[in-house]
């Protein structure tokens, strides 16, 4: 998906094994949509959007997963 409107943001780098394409594209004034490989994952504003990149993106960093975890835990409660 192309788009003249695409957000520059510093998204994660996706692992050469996965070949995925991560973008955010600006719908409107507060709507951003998360594309993954040209589909629309998620829309909400650009923070959400970025944070949604953020762990879409492929890490192998065993305490991030551990902290982000913990967090949906705490939104659940």
């Amino acid at each position: 998906m192309q788009c003249s409107l695409c957000v520059k943001t510093k998204l994660p780098n996706m692992t050469a094994t996965t070949n995925s394409k991560l973008e955010i594209h600006r719908l409107d004034d507060k709507r951003y949509a998360l594309t993954l490989d040209g589909f629309v994952r998620y829309v909400g504003t650009q923070e959400e959007c970025e944070r949604r990149a953020v762990i879409l993106s492929h890490k192998n960093d065993r305490a991030t997963q551990d902290k982000a975890l913990a967090r949906s835990v705490n939104l659940i409660r």
